[in-house]
């Protein structure tokens, strides 16, 4: 799909550095741990909530949701608790966590290329890390997300203080495997389905709460695409030219468009179905290797990184044409943690790559 480049776009030569955020440079578990601190029994609420959208069976008639929606679907039981934008941000200011090396990556992908971030999470945590890791919010794609817009009668967050209550008293549901079917969810779990539709499609509805939850959207698969090729049209970037850092599920499909398209895709501590999808898979405690591989593509290209990758020594690193600085970094943080690296044969079956890299 072809778009028009912006009238003042001119990035002739440049490449392009974009990072899925979740897994990557930032943790993982960033919502549940923000339910933990400002809910009662709040990463109960959250493991359950985030069963429920995770939850998937065509035969099952019931509402669809994605893992991502456990993001909208918490946020009743956290505005019933008073959070606001303002305490939003500033808890994101405080207990900002980020994976270790990611300021130095971020910034010097600033000087080398042309960073962009992609991320399900909510603004506010991505406009805080902005201001660490030195990236333009305009750079930036995440969850749009206004606590204050919906006034709450102190009625209400008692009805949702209950209902969230009740909620994290539920067991946590089993995730049916892709072979399963009616026969195979127990009882309990089609109780707890059940009950939660009643919470989410009839109970809330009319409420505030509901509507603050029914406005908002986190960027899953779909998005992230299309946050790409908003990229494209604004940038008129080639594909070959981008080099994708991704972890979670929802980059799957911006995976598969950016390799497919002749991009590097590398795959960052990341889920069998990332990993499917990348060109390189990488499993370390740190970003230093981002950064390494990041300056060896901006100088020698995809053919480059995935041949140094191939023969990956201490030798080849050293003789690689990275920054020196980099070089030494990457095998002063190999000596104390070595990271994983290799190739992903698209031709050999994933279970070895899995056995190897999901440990």
């Amino acid at each position: 799909m072809d778009f028009e480049p912006m009238d003042n776009a001119s990035y002739d030569g440049w490449k392009f550095f974009i990072v899925c955020g979740e897994g990557t440079i930032f943790p993982k578990n960033v919502t549940r741990e923000l339910c933990l601190n400002k809910i009662p029994n709040g990463s109960k609420l959250y493991d359950v909530l985030y069963s429920y959208a995770s939850f998937s069976l065509i035969s099952m008639e019931r509402p669809a949701y994605r893992k991502e929606d456990t993001l909208r679907l918490i946020l009743p039981f956290l505005r019933s608790y008073g959070l606001s934008n303002t305490s939003l941000k500033q808890y994101f200011k405080t207990n900002l966590n980020l994976t270790p090396g990611s300021r130095r990556t971020m910034r010097f992908a600033q000087e080398i290329t042309l960073p962009f971030l992609i991320s399900s999470l909510y603004e506010h945590y991505v406009c805080e890390a902005c201001e660490v890791v030195d990236i333009p919010v305009e750079n930036t794609y995440s969850m749009s997300l206004d606590l204050d817009y919906w006034d709450i009668s102190k009625d209400e967050e008692s009805t949702v203080k209950k209902l969230g209550d009740e909620i994290a008293s539920m067991p946590i549901i089993n995730r049916p495997s892709d072979e399963s079917t009616m026969d195979d969810i127990s009882e309990t779990d089609k109780n707890t389905l059940s009950r939660l539709d009643e919470i989410f499609e009839d109970e809330l509805i009319g409420l505030q709460s509901f509507r603050l939850l029914s406005s908002s959207s986190p960027l899953g698969g779909e998005e992230k695409a299309s946050s790409f090729l908003d990229i494209r049209r604004k940038t008129a970037l080639n594909a070959d030219d981008v080099m994708l850092v991704c972890s979670s599920d929802s980059d799957s499909l911006l995976a598969h468009m950016i390799r497919e398209a002749g991009g590097l895709v590398v795959a960052f501590n990341a889920t069998p179905l990332t990993l499917i999808s990348s060109d390189i898979a990488v499993v370390s405690e740190d970003t230093t290797i981002l950064s390494f591989l990041a300056d060896v593509f901006q100088s020698s290209g995809k053919g480059h990184v995935e041949e140094l990758v191939e023969n990956w020594s201490t030798e080849a690193i050293r003789e690689s044409p990275a920054n020196k600085y980099l070089i030494n970094d990457l095998l002063k943080s190999s000596a104390l943690s070595a990271p994983l690296v290799t190739n992903v044969n698209h031709k050999t079956p994933m279970l070895d790559l899995n056995e190897r890299f999901l440990q």
